[in-house]
């Protein structure tokens, strides 16, 4: 991947031209892009056709609702800087940390630290940073955390993800808690005693291993909705959704009218356990990818809306704690630097439009988060948080060449079509070498 280079934002008109423009709405061919000051001033019709060799898209950044930067405390897996840096070259113009940092992301003290850590990457690359904090006390689920001074502090949601949160008493008072904040939940939808490390397929069964049954998602979610209806104004959202006896789940607790979400995962939906390799330790993540039937009704799911949107859950590991056998390699997989470029592979097999993706990546995202201000969307007068993409590049993903510090990604080795080349995000205009095009 080429490095990228960057001009500031400033009262010099910018033109980005002849782009073809996606949003959540409508698409438009030929238009010429006016940026100020880092706002979008004016779209016209191209005033010049440009021959390129490959096609270029203007859309929406996307907005990652599960991202682990592990900031506080685990520079080993990732630092503040290869973290974002790794959002800004994948397309990701702002995102939600996830709380199971070191220490546990559940006082204001910890929260402040993060803010500290974070602040110079973030100023730096442009890319926009939240968090989310934890739902219990040291991610313990058995004390509330205190969710209030939280709330107020600036977490953007709650959730002991990594985690799901096992006692029923303590989940429900979450979620009356979380009633007058209007704060999400998210919950990680795995109740006690999954075997693991892997769903049934022929890994599993030539290593000898116990599957890690779709029950142990559903079962939960099913709790979960349940108790949500005696607390109905809680927001519930169910990340990284995995297994097809969720979608229905979901959909009917939505016809209800609770408040109710979903997320999946980039290698949810590229994946099945038929594609696991026995040498790679980057296939084991929690949960699992599973048969050829649930990635498919996945994909069905989110193109029609019963999931909502797409979330990395970027978990960045050691080497050391990946290079194990399977039973006890750390759970975990990139996905900053590919979440992109696997929607754009979906819509170039024809199984996403291009509004939708702009749905899954940025609008829905943006709005669940409170960011529709900012982003989601393409809007004169207001600040251009936006990608530019060729969707029809064929391009093999190197482990090696990401940004992020942590290399263990499963699609290492893989030929996607859509390659991100350049984002503007609140430092300026970042563009790769091959995509050159401001004037």
């Amino acid at each position: 991947m080429s490095n990228w280079t960057l001009t500031p934002h400033s009262d010099e008109l910018v033109v980005i031209p002849d782009v073809e423009l996606w949003t959540a709405a409508t698409t438009r061919e030929h238009v010429d892009v006016f940026v100020r000051g880092g706002r979008l001033v004016d779209l016209k019709p191209a005033a010049a056709r440009i021959n390129r060799r490959k096609r270029l898209v203007l859309m929406p950044s996307a907005v990652d609702t599960q991202v682990h930067l592990r900031t506080p405390g685990q520079p080993e897996k990732e630092t503040p800087e290869t973290g974002l840096r790794a959002a800004l070259y994948g397309g990701v113009g702002a995102l939600l940390t996830m709380p199971n940092t070191k220490p546990i992301m559940d006082s204001v003290e910890v929260m402040e630290l993060a803010e500290r850590e974070l602040d110079r990457a973030s100023r730096l690359t442009g890319v926009a940073v939240y968090l989310s904090v934890a739902g219990t006390i040291g991610q313990k689920g058995i004390e509330v955390a205190p969710l209030e001074s939280l709330a107020a502090a600036g977490a953007r949601a709650v959730t002991d993800d990594g985690k799901g949160v096992a006692d029923d008493a303590v989940q429900l008072e979450i979620f009356k808690r979380i009633e007058a904040l209007n704060l999400p939940f998210l919950q990680h939808a795995e109740t006690l005693g999954a075997p693991g490390p892997l769903a049934d397929g022929p890994v599993t069964r030539a290593l000898g291993l116990k599957p890690y049954g779709p029950e142990h998602e559903t079962d939960m979610v099913a709790r979960d909705l349940r108790l949500l209806k005696s607390a109905p104004a809680a927001r519930y959202h169910l990340l990284h959704t995995s297994a097809k006896g969720s979608i229905a789940l979901v959909k009917a607790a939505k016809e209800q009218g609770l408040r109710v979400t979903a997320e999946v995962s980039p290698h949810h939906l590229y994946f099945s356990s038929d594609d696991i390799r026995e040498d790679e330790t980057s296939f084991k993540m929690n949960p699992p990818i599973r048969s050829v039937e649930d990635r498919e009704a996945l994909i069905d799911a989110l193109a029609a809306g019963d999931i909502d949107w797409v979330a990395t859950d970027h978990a960045p590991h050691d080497r050391e704690s990946k290079a194990k056998p399977f039973a006890e390699a750390t759970f975990g997989t990139l996905g900053l630097e590919t979440m992109v470029p696997v929607v754009l592979d979906l819509v170039s097999r024809g199984r996403l439009s291009q509004t939708r993706a702009v749905q899954v990546l940025s609008t829905e995202p943006a709005r669940f988060l409170g960011l529709d201000d900012e982003f989601g969307h393409l809007r004169l007068g207001q600040p251009l948080r936006a990608i530019l993409v060729q969707p029809d590049e064929s391009w093999v993903v190197q482990a090696s060449t990401h940004q992020s510090l942590s290399k263990n990604t499963c699609f290492d080795g893989v030929q996607l079509n859509g390659k991100v080349v350049g984002q503007c995000s609140r430092s300026g205009i970042w563009l790769a070498e091959e995509a050159s095009v401001l004037s």
